[in-house]
Formats: C-alpha cells, sequence, structure tokens
C-alpha cells in the first residue's frame, strides 16, 4: 500500500516490483483496484504491476468537482512517475480503458500496449450520465447499484455470492467521487483520434454486457490502427472479474506478443511522440 499526494489529495497505489514487463491497471467507474485482484496473482513471476484507486474511490481521497478525463489519465503518469516506472502496458476496464486511450494520445512514448477491456472511445451519450448523476442526488448510491449490477454481469456472475460483495463495493463509493466521474465520463468523445492511436491493442468485450455492448467493442477494435478482439460468450461488462483465468491468458498471450515484436536488432523498444493535445 503506497500513497501519493496529489494537487488535489490522496492517491492510493498498488505496486508490485517485478525484473520485466510493467502493467498499468485501471480500474472502471465505481470499482476500486481490488477489481483486478485475481488477474494480479495470475501474472508470471517476476512481472511488475502497478495499480490505483482513481479520485473518491477505494482509499484514494475525494478530489474537487470540474475535473476530465485527462486530468484523470495525468494522475496515472504521476503514480508511474512516483513509482520509477517509464514504459507500461495498459489495461483499463470501461472508464479505465478511456483513460488509458488518453495516455496513449497524450505520451505515446510511455505507452508499449493497451488492454481495453469494455470500453469505447465515448461512453454513452451524456445525457444518460446527467440522469444518472440526478439519480445518484434523489436516492443515493445503494439504490444506483441495484440497478447497476446487472448491466455490470453477465446471468453466471449474478447467480454467484460474491456478487454481493461487488454490489456492495459499488454501493459504499464515495458519492461526491462517483459523480464528479460521470461528469468527466459525460464530456469526453475521443471517436475522431483512435486513428491516432499507433501501438498495439487488445480489445475485450462481454456478450452479456450491457454497459458497452458487443457491437460498441466490436466498434471501436474496427476503427483502431492496430487491435484485435476478445469476446466472451459467457462474460457481462468486467470479465476481469467473471472470468480471470481467461481473461489473464489472453493479456499474458498479448503481451508477450507485443514485448517480442517491439525489440529493434539493437535490443531496445522504439517509441512513438505525441502529436495530440
Amino acid at each position: 500500500m503506497h500513497a501519493l499526494k496529489r494537487d488535489w489529495g490522496m492517491m492510493h497505489l498498488n505496486l508490485i516490483r517485478g525484473s520485466d514487463t510493467a502493467l498499468v491497471f485501471i480500474n472502471s467507474l465505481g470499482t476500486d483496484l481490488r477489481m483486478w485482484d485475481a488477474v494480479v496473482s495470475r501474472l508470471p513471476k517476476g512481472w511488475s504491476s502497478l495499480r490505483m484507486d482513481k479520485r473518491g474511490h477505494g482509499l484514494s481521497e475525494t478530489a474537487p468537482q470540474g475535473y476530465g478525463i485527462p486530468d484523470l489519465a495525468e494522475d496515472v503518469i504521476a503514480a508511474m512517475d512516483h513509482e520509477g516506472i517509464e514504459r507500461a502496458v495498459f489495461v483499463g476496464c470501461s472508464v479505465g480503458g478511456l483513460i488509458a486511450l488518453h495516455i496513449a494520445l497524450l505520451v505515446p512514448e510511455r505507452v508499449i500496449g493497451l488492454a481495453l477491456s469494455n470500453t469505447a472511445s465515448m461512453l454513452g451519450a451524456s445525457e444518460g450520465w446527467h440522469t444518472r448523476i440526478e439519480g445518484v442526488h434523489t436516492t443515493g448510491m445503494g439504490a444506483m447499484a441495484e440497478t447497476i449490477l446487472p448491466r455490470w454481469f453477465g446471468p453466471a456472475m449474478l447467480e454467484r455470492p460474491e456478487a454481493v460483495l461487488w454490489r456492495t463495493m459499488l454501493a459504499r463509493t464515495d458519492r461526491a467521487g462517483y459523480i464528479a466521474t460521470c461528469a468527466a465520463i459525460a464530456g469526453t468523445d475521443i471517436t475522431d483520434h483512435l486513428g491516432e492511436v499507433e501501438q498495439p491493442t487488445l480489445v475485450f468485450g462481454g456478450r452479456h454486457d450491457l454497459a458497452t455492448p458487443p457491437e460498441v467493442v466490436e466498434r471501436l477494435a474496427r476503427n483502431l490502427p492496430h487491435a484485435d478482439l476478445v469476446m466472451f460468450e459467457t462474460t457481462g461488462h468486467l470479465p476481469a472479474i467473471e472470468a480471470p483465468e481467461a481473461f489473464t491468458k489472453a493479456l499474458v498471450r498479448f503481451v508477450d506478443n507485443i514485448t517480442d515484436k517491439r525489440k529493434n536488432p539493437s535490443g531496445h523498444e522504439s517509441a512513438p511522440k505525441s502529436s495530440w493535445h
């Protein structure tokens, strides 16, 4: 457990330091870094992993509202700097994937590859997010969590007793932090910039995902220049939780492939430069 002081407050980090490839994990809305526990525990020995709680999530403090996705991307970059990680493969789910895409556009030289789980360049219409914000203001996080859980998980996961624990995590998320992140998502659409993402990418989807349905993630994969798609037939929005063994197997295969391919004859890795701002 590490803490990093930012201008908005204290951010909670978790680092497993290895000697080989580094992976940076970015959580979905309403979860904390524990959503990656079952994936990180399955990674090859020697790999480094960095996880963090977004503003207003998990053990991180809640920031004043009025920030956007680029600000959340800067938090991730600051966490990497704090832990001495120069380059990494970024693994992001939902808003975490949107944050990872921003990092690839802002500082592509820091990005070896992208694993984008159940996400898009625009996560739904702005009106829907403002409706959700109003609902949280009116009925609170607990009531909202009841309606969100079927959007998160496929039928098999909803039958498992631990689904209730994830609902509890969501219900206990800081209300102000959740609302501020919803507002950041509502104002974001980087569809026109997807062609600028040069890094190799693996896109994950779930056949039962009601938040980012299969056609949404399929479209993302088509619009990225160097992307492959993995579609899980039994999962919903959070396959890292629902099917961690299959998720990790695909992730490790992807990382092994791109780290081998990016080695040039001199043994160094090339890195693209940013032209996006």
